[in-house]
């Protein structure tokens, strides 16, 4: 009985050895990894505090090494995961300073010395310049961000100046570019995919249309009703972030841009009467004789309309005295 004991105490001794130990491994591991990774609100306050100059790369919940080209992508990076991890070195400015972060215990101690403090911001509405020349008008961080997306991968914003910035509490108001890049360093570009070019698309009638670059697509996309996606003959290939990816379904279309396109231009009252190359017009009964004329057309010619026409955009006709109302109506 004595030895039956005492063989009991010592494995209970044992067993409470393992237990302490596998414990004393679990902090360990703990305190290793808080120390080799950022938590969410760290990165969150890189975002309120600091002027990153990107791109920079960070490393996913999968192991997998992804490019960040924005405060949008850092957020949406931090909300997604775990345990976040950037890869040094990098640039960031705080208070006009540029520092090179060299490890993550540089870094965390930035945070911790910066924590509360707020980094150069816009001061809402903003307005900015289109591709037409004209102007759009930017309400707040959501709609930047929105405009942003709206970009092709690459392209950057255009600003219309005089605009302000919240600096340190105090209101500044900038004059050019060269004093917003002081402020606030170079403003993020467009982070909307490219359309690897050619490809196809499948038209109402099931007939396949062939695109061959951007300006045709655009063409393409002013004989859609307003809302109308375009249909692709998959597989099609995207630039994004500099990778080209090969897309095999709209569903994965639609993860990797978003937002997928919609059709640009409202529905056309027609008929409608376009000016051919020789003077002459041609009158078009309806969005199957459109598109037939856009496929009339040589590349990257665009269709010259006869006004005034009329649209019914959101339910209710309009009448378009000419291509600059048509343009902004549409959105261009």
């Amino acid at each position: 009985m004595k030895v039956f004991v005492k063989r009991l105490i010592a494995l209970t001794i044992i067993v409470g050895s393992l237990v302490s130990c596998q414990d004393s491994v679990t902090e360990d591991l703990e305190i290793f990894e808080a120390e080799t990774a950022l938590t969410q609100d760290e990165v969150l306050s890189v975002v309120e505090t600091m002027i990153v100059t990107y791109p920079i790369t960070a490393v996913t919940n999968n192991a997998v090494t992804t490019t960040i080209n924005d405060d949008f992508d850092l957020e949406e990076y931090a909300a997604k995961t775990e345990r976040p991890k950037i890869n040094f070195p990098f640039d960031i400015v705080i208070d006009g300073e540029t520092i090179t972060v060299l490890d993550l215990k540089q870094l965390k101690s930035l945070i911790k010395n910066h924590k509360g403090k707020k980094k150069p911001e816009f001061v809402f509405p903003i307005s900015v310049e289109l591709e037409d020349g004209s102007a759009q008008e930017i309400a707040d961080k959501e709609g930047l961000k929105d405009y942003l997306d709206s970009l092709d991968e690459g392209v950057k914003p255009v600003f219309i100046f005089p605009l302000s910035v919240i600096v340190k509490g105090q209101t500044i108001e900038v004059s050019d570019e060269n004093e917003l890049r002081a402020i606030i360093g170079k403003p993020a570009k467009g982070r909307r995919p490219h359309l690897v070019f050619p490809l196809s698309v499948v038209l109402e009638d099931d007939s396949v249309l062939e695109i061959a670059d951007k300006e045709e697509f655009k063409a393409y996309l002013d004989t859609l009703a307003d809302g109308v996606k375009p249909e692709f003959v998959f597989p099609i290939s995207i630039i994004k972030k500099g990778e080209t990816i090969v897309v095999n379904s709209q569903e994965e279309f639609d993860e990797l841009v978003k937002k997928p396109k919609k059709g640009k231009r409202p529905e056309f009252v027609f008929p409608v009467s376009v000016v051919l190359e020789n003077g002459s017009v041609q009158e078009i009964a309806d969005l199957d004789a459109l598109k037939a004329y856009h496929q009339s057309l040589d590349k990257g010619v665009r269709p010259t309309y006869v006004f005034p026409l009329s649209i019914i955009k959101d339910g209710v006709t309009i009448v378009i005295n000419s291509q600059e109302e048509l343009n902004t109506i549409c959105g261009k």
